[in-house]
């Protein structure tokens, strides 16, 4: 194993661990319900890709589970990409050809979101929802199944957005998302909405800051979206919420709550096998008054 891969899972204690401390005011523990876990379903992707379902716990009245399709084994596409270096500009062309791997399994900030998204369901149905960077689409289908008029799915990752179609079309919600290749690097502006979500995307201090400054753009819109961001790493550096609030000084200021989500159950990432553990994820919630 190389010393590279050995910092990237000691990133990935955090959301690993069961006993994890943080300096926080409080955390508000959530029972993460697995209930009847189906077995895996195996299916192709376009003919070739192996694809695994994944039944994710909800546990709400209004929507119990719902069922997203990951690579089947993400380890090897973390492989290539941790493997492939960027020390020329062909090198970088050819990492982005493999894609971003961590849109290819589902994150436990997505089910902290989707909850967030049952609690203020009223609002969902019939508005337009915007997901920065998601993934295998847990929020994405939880918005369309509370009855979003449309769910907006941005993504840098193709790869990405085939499983989260696949999925989507799986659940009967695939003619309410519209799946758009985005990068949050561009100056491309974000589209309207009514609510934006972005969950566990701050995998860098650079993307946080990215995603910062794209709050930062939706803000400033003469309607500002309701705003829900969650983010179950909490990498060192990823904390960009001073600079929105010094930016909106205007607004009350954005703070983080601290959710303990228990017996998340997801994949290993460099390992195949699932994992199961409790994940104390943080989350920013706004706009809904």
């Amino acid at each position: 194993m190389t010393i590279l891969k050995k910092i990237f899972i000691l990133q990935l204690l955090p959301i690993l661990c069961i006993a994890f401390t943080i300096n926080s005011p409080s955390i508000i523990s959530l029972q993460n319900d697995d209930g009847d876990q189906e077995k895996p379903r195996i299916r192709k992707l376009d003919g070739k890709i192996k694809i695994s379902s994944r039944k994710v716990p909800i546990g709400t009245n209004e929507i119990k589970d719902i069922t997203v399709w990951e690579l089947e084994k993400p380890s090897e596409l973390m492989e290539m990409w941790w493997s492939t270096p960027v020390d020329s500009l062909e090198q970088e062309m050819e990492k982005k050809k493999i894609g971003d791997p961590f849109g290819v399994i589902m994150w436990p900030g997505s089910i902290l979101a989707s909850r967030e998204l049952v609690r203020h369901g009223h609002r969902v149905s019939g508005s337009t929802v915007l997901v920065l960077g998601a993934g295998t689409g847990v929020e994405v289908q939880c918005a369309a199944l509370l009855g979003a008029s449309k769910v907006i799915a941005l993504d840098i990752s193709s790869l990405t957005l085939k499983l989260l179609q696949f999925g989507a079309k799986e659940a009967g919600v695939g003619d309410i998302v519209e799946l758009v290749l985005f990068d949050l690097y561009s100056n491309e502006a974000l589209p309207k909405c009514d609510i934006l979500v972005a969950a566990d995307v701050l995998y860098s201090p650079e993307l946080a800051q990215q995603v910062g400054k794209r709050i930062m753009e939706v803000l400033k819109w003469d309607v500002p979206p309701c705003l829900i961001v969650t983010d179950s790493q909490r990498f060192h550096g990823t904390d960009f919420l001073q600079d929105v609030n010094d930016c909106c000084l205007d607004r009350s200021p954005l703070q983080w709550q601290y959710f303990e989500l228990q017996n998340v159950k997801g994949s290993g990432v460099m390992i195949d096998a699932d994992q199961i553990y409790n994940s104390i994820t943080r989350m920013v919630s706004v706009g809904w008054e």
